[in-house]
């Protein structure tokens, strides 16, 4: 993941990660290439876009406070969600709250990846622990922009918990 891709993960996500890999594992057998591991990260952390999907946003500065207005799609329907606090993530906890996702933020972290072989601009990287009602998991971004990164990194974590929230009420159904 580093060497291929840039991608240092924290630890705790490198644990919570080796879970998919090792479910991967068990219901296919055999070796996991560094492709199908890449495969699998992108899959897990970067590709999840139910219930929410990132539009685009605009920051803004409303006294002390910093704001934001988020365009998003919630269960395929656009929706603007805005909101306000010390900093772009707080802002965007609460506009995300404002549609009913109920989340804290546990941990934090960026990192730049290096640039790209083939001469591309240099990209930053963001991991964002964070609790639902039901559940925890971290939630990644990546983008040019690491306030960017930042919050598709959130709407990362609010969709793995929206996907633990239905698997454990699938579970408990039956």
């Amino acid at each position: 993941m580093e060497t291929e891709h840039g991608v240092v993960m924290p630890r705790r996500l490198q644990v919570e990660f080796s879970g998919v890999v090792q479910q991967h594992t068990d219901a296919h057998g055999g070796e996991v290439s560094a492709d199908d591991i890449w495969r699998l990260f992108a899959q897990a952390y970067l590709e999840t876009g139910t219930p929410v999907r990132y539009r685009e946003h605009h920051l803004f500065e409303h006294g002390n406070a910093q704001g934001i207005r988020l365009k998003v799609d919630i269960d395929g329907t656009p929706r603007l969600l805005t909101g306000e606090g010390n900093g772009p993530i707080a802002a965007t906890v609460q506009a995300l709250r404002s549609a009913g996702f109920e989340i804290q933020v546990r941990s934090y972290e960026e990192r730049s990846m290096s640039p790209a072989s083939d001469g591309a601009e240099a990209r930053a990287s963001a991991f964002v622990e964070i609790a639902g009602s039901d559940a925890e998991c971290y939630g990644v971004g990546i983008d040019a922009n690491i306030v960017t990164a930042s919050i598709k990194a959130l709407l990362s974590g609010v969709n793995r918990i929206a996907c633990v929230t239905c698997a454990e009420g699938r579970r408990q159904a039956a």
